[in-house]
């Protein structure tokens, strides 16, 4: 599996906390996998060093892409209509019932990343109260997957990329073993 990620790979060799960064202005959960893979292996990154990039990048990016729904609410909103209605539709759900959580969690559900941020900034929601949980989320973020990287590897991107294909079906199994669990406790 690997070898599909032996681009990014050499990006990473080649490039370093650049390349690393630049990956996490843009989504990059496999960048952090494998930059904390190449840290396994004692090359290019050290851990510490890693986890600061990535935070930097991705807040940039995040509030970016957050300013952008501020500013240019009604054609964010036509472009996402166009492009991610029902995407938009579920995150609007979403963040009606769950409020600023939405921007911690969304670095965590495949393909939300840009709409989630575009809607929260299209609400009103405000500059610092979206930085405070945007913190939150990006440094969750970049600890959890640089360090699955660090541990598991290849194994780990395998994983990943199922479980972010794969998301329902995910939940669906967790539901179930949920279910399972409280039901045996009853008993």
């Amino acid at each position: 599996m690997l070898e599909i990620f032996m681009f990014p790979v050499q990006l990473l060799l080649h490039y370093g906390y650049t390349a690393l960064f630049i990956w996490s202005l843009f989504e990059g959960e496999i960048g952090l996998m494998l930059a904390g893979w190449l840290i396994s292996q004692g090359k290019v990154f050290t851990y510490e060093h890693a986890i600061i990039v990535a935070i930097s990048g991705a807040i940039i990016g995040d509030f970016t892409v957050f300013t952008i729904g501020k500013l240019l609410g009604k054609k964010a909103r036509r472009w996402l209509c166009k492009r991610y209605r029902e995407k938009q539709r579920s995150i609007e759900k979403w963040f009606k019932k769950w409020g600023a959580w939405v921007v911690v969690l969304e670095r965590f559900i495949y393909g939300t990343h840009i709409p989630a941020l575009l809607t929260v900034g299209m609400s009103g929601f405000g500059f610092f109260k979206f930085l405070f949980f945007d913190i939150i989320g990006v440094v969750l973020w970049a600890f959890t997957f640089v360090t699955i990287g660090y541990y598991f590897g290849q194994d780990a991107i395998q994983i990943i990329l199922f479980v972010q294909k794969n998301i329902l079906l995910v939940l669906f199994l967790v539901v179930l073993f949920v279910l399972y669990r409280k039901s045996k406790e009853s008993s």
